[in-house]
């Protein structure tokens, strides 16, 4: 257990960005670029963050940079899932079992249900996906740029769509799903590029996470991660899939920092 409450934080370490939690009621929370840890460490001390709980992908790779501190490390998966059913017993309650989908730099998908939790499976589609392939389709070299690019544009003149083959609907199939991305590409403007990936990125974590949430009975799926930050495209890309898979799909508030909140929780028991 680590002392000095009002000096912890939680510290998610993502391979694109870094999330911060600390205090309560309510969390203060800050999202920093990964690739600049001297502005974590910064943002650390200026706000007298001396006692660090570290979880991610980089909790281990990067702990070095917090010898300065007081820091242990804890499981990226545990921390997830620990502030997800924080987030969610302030937010309605959970409804076990549930499948927690953290779309980082890739994706993992969790059952969590009243006993722990346990890696399902994953994929290597994520946040750092949109921020790599969108980069090289946009120009742009900083995600919130890509994001918001992709938000202003347009895939139907970049996928091929129910509708571009069968000139309309099909039963129970309607003509604005994607018949195969990419398979257009009519539009060579960057923000319709940005647009296509980005949708294809939510349909192959959301099919994945439904298929996943039925092979273990989930009663849900929540998505939770830093990819979901300011990105309300591709939250109703997934929320879309989902619901076409027959699936619940769900998400919280402060969603993106269910690692760095989970890690700070644990810090503060």
């Amino acid at each position: 257990m680590l002392d000095s409450r009002h000096s912890t934080a939680g510290i998610d370490l993502g391979g694109c960005l870094t999330k911060i939690a600390y205090g309560h009621d309510p969390f203060q929370l800050a999202t920093l670029p990964s690739n600049n840890l001297d502005a974590v460490i910064a943002y650390l001390k200026v706000h007298n963050l001396s006692h660090l709980v570290l979880t991610g992908g980089g909790s281990v790779k990067q702990r070095a940079a917090f010898a300065e501190f007081h820091a242990v490390t804890t499981g990226e998966f545990d921390a997830s899932a620990r502030g997800a059913n924080y987030l969610l017993d302030h937010q309605g309650g959970a409804v076990y079992p549930y499948m927690l989908v953290s779309i980082g730099t890739g994706t993992s998908m969790l059952k969590v249900d009243r006993s722990g939790v346990q890696r399902v499976t994953g994929t290597g589609v994520g946040g750092g996906t949109l921020l790599g392939l969108g980069a090289v389709l946009t120009g742009q070299d900083t995600y919130d740029k890509i994001i918001g690019m992709a938000a202003s544009g347009d895939r139907s003149g970049v996928d091929t769509l129910v509708r571009d083959i069968y000139d309309g609907d099909l039963p129970g199939l309607g003509g604005d799903v994607t018949a195969a991305n990419f398979g257009k590409v009519a539009s060579r403007q960057p923000k319709d590029l940005g647009r296509a990936a980005l949708q294809m990125v939510g349909e192959v974590i959301a099919v994945i996470a439904s298929l996943a949430a039925k092979n273990v009975s989930a009663q849900e799926v929540l998505y939770v991660g830093g990819a979901l930050r300011d990105n309300p495209v591709l939250m109703d890309v997934l929320k879309s899939i989902t619901l076409f898979m027959n699936q619940h799909p769900r998400f919280v508030k402060h969603g993106e920092y269910a690692g760095a909140i989970g890690a700070l929780l644990e810090g503060e028991s």
